[in-house]
């Protein structure tokens, strides 16, 4: 009863975290800031509520359970603070949906460094799945009412590269490295942007109650139910929750801004989810008949 209790509140701690993430887009559409602004104080609200959050769970030892993070935790945090520097001018650049998009694409790509990094042959299910992946970021890319790639679906792009070899060097450390590593990748982008980020100071009440809740949402809170539910239920479950942020990421674009995805961006990120789910269930399959 004790690990069914356990599965179910991992499911549900990971559903919210994706929801809660998913809010990212709205909040950056609903800033004028330009995305330095945007970027230090969305990692600086999050490097301060990680913060809290492992001197809470660690208490005195906190410190040393920074200090044991190692090279591999510092390697994972600089990777992850690329990703949160780009993800903001990435979606000031090119619609929600294009985002969440690419950033579903993310299994196929660890799959793919794991394979050239790690030697780990993915199997045949994840290279279909892949395959339709591709095609369907082709359609969203230049299917109709698009306007081709931008700037954005490039930094997009550059982000999901830069979080898969974030994934595929975490999975060769342990999960203690993940949560320092995320405040350092937070306390590292909030130092590279908040120089440039003089609008801050301009910034009234009301982008300031913006900037808390994309820093809530999407660099803290929602990171610590994710890293809390994952860690009850297999990677594979975790991962294909994690699919329902696209959907929800342009629900939420469309409801507070009315940013309303093209046909071809519909359908490419129709197609994406496919695969994405797909291999997923299939994986899901492969661990029960090996059980």
């Amino acid at each position: 009863m004790s690990g069914q209790t356990d599965r179910r509140g991992g499911i549900a701690l990971v559903a919210i975290s994706t929801i809660v993430w998913s809010t990212s887009g709205l909040f950056v559409r609903l800033l004028a800031l330009d995305p330095w602004a945007v970027t230090a104080g969305r990692a600086g609200v999050g490097a301060i509520v990680l913060a809290l959050y492992v001197l809470w769970r660690s208490g005195a030892t906190a410190p040393r359970a920074v200090a044991r993070m190692g090279a591999r935790g510092v390697r994972i945090g600089i990777y992850s603070a690329v990703a949160i520097v780009v993800f903001v001018p990435a979606l000031q650049q090119t619609s929600v949906a294009n985002v969440m998009t690419i950033y579903a694409g993310l299994p196929f790509i660890v799959a793919a460094l794991a394979w050239v990094r790690l030697g780990e042959r993915p199997a045949a299910h994840t290279l279909i799945a892949s395959a339709v992946a591709t095609v369907g970021l082709m359609v969203m890319l230049g299917g109709p009412g698009s306007v081709g790639m931008r700037l954005g679906d490039l930094l997009a792009l550059a982000g999901t590269l830069v979080t898969a070899m974030m994934t595929v060097e975490a999975r060769r450390g342990a999960a203690s490295q993940m949560l320092p590593a995320t405040l350092l990748a937070n306390v590292l982008a909030a130092l590279v942007t908040l120089p440039f980020a003089g609008a801050l100071l301009g910034a009234g009440a009301r982008d300031w109650g913006v900037i808390l809740a994309l820093g809530l949402c999407g660099a803290s809170v929602g990171l610590v139910l994710y890293l809390i539910g994952s860690a009850l239920i297999p990677a594979a479950l975790s991962a294909l929750i994690s699919t329902v942020s696209v959907p929800a990421g342009v629900f939420w674009a469309w409801v507070g801004v009315g940013e309303l995805p093209s046909a071809g961006q519909a359908l490419g990120a129709a197609i994406v989810l496919t695969g994405v789910v797909g291999a997923l269930l299939q994986e899901q399959r492969a661990r029960r008949l090996a059980a």
